[in-house]
């Protein structure tokens, strides 16, 4: 007669604390993703939806429309001898930065992202920026800056001077900073958002930003490697116990 569930479970204690420790996590990791899934398809929803809303002029602009993703059209005069370059930003296996520079405008300064230009072999060498003179007008969406997992404000590896390449943009502070260069206020400084330019618009590089960095359909593919791992170790633990307790009832004959 096999022994019974409890017995065999107690006689290979280590085995079963094992699957104790990793079929939750694994079942964890897969409710996870399936998480990440939601949030991911509610970020496309959101952007979809605000995209296709008509651009809103920077004099209509009111707070409750000051959201990520809004379409926004300005008109001012770039400060091209303001910059920063934002460093540690592949396209297609090629490095370089994105431009990130002030708008002055009548209502105020805002930031601006140009888009990605490719970086020289010699990292001593920065990219020439060519920047348009005078009034321009430009369309771009609202976005947050990117975050950096070890810097939080604006930092330098240069000199004070400009312009600045850096691993992350402080927007508050830099759009502050510019603004009091130009004399000018700060819009958007209380929301952090910047506005990633139209490829259209004149003083546009390489634009067409991913708007994330992994697909929902992704995610629900992890979640189902998870899953998939959990029934396997499941399954693995019963064949195990259920094989233990035959050899022990064949030994006992």
């Amino acid at each position: 007669m096999l022994n019974s569930p409890q017995a065999l479970i107690k006689q290979h204690w280590q085995i079963s604390l094992l699957v104790l420790l990793f079929l939750p996590l694994f079942m964890r990791l897969g409710f996870w993703q399936l998480d990440r899934a939601s949030e991911k398809q509610q970020e496309l929803t959101v952007y979809q939806q605000r995209q296709d809303l008509p651009a809103l002029p920077l004099k209509a602009l009111s707070n409750s429309e000051i959201v990520k993703y809004r379409t926004l059209e300005l008109e001012g005069i770039y400060d091209a001898n303001h910059y920063w370059l934002l460093d540690n930003q592949p396209r297609d296996g090629k490095t370089g930065y994105e431009v990130i520079m002030p708008l002055v405008s009548d209502a105020g300064v805002i930031l601006i992202n140009r888009g990605w230009v490719e970086a020289s072999p010699r990292r001593e060498n920065l990219p020439k920026i060519e920047t348009p003179a005078g009034q321009v007008t430009i369309k771009g969406y609202l976005n947050t800056g990117q975050k950096n997992a070890i810097f939080d404000k604006t930092l330098s590896d240069l000199t004070i001077d400009w312009p600045k390449r850096v691993l992350q943009v402080n927007l508050a502070e830099a759009a502050a900073l510019i603004a009091k260069m130009d004399n000018t206020q700060v819009l958007l400084s209380d929301t952090s958002l910047m506005l990633r330019i139209d490829s259209s618009s004149p003083g546009a590089f390489l634009t067409e930003w991913p708007l994330i960095n992994t697909k929902p359909e992704k995610h629900k593919g992890y979640a189902v490697q998870w899953f998939a791992m959990a029934l396997a170790l499941l399954a693995l633990y019963i064949w195990f116990l259920y094989h233990s307790g035959k050899k022990e009832v064949v030994l006992k004959k």
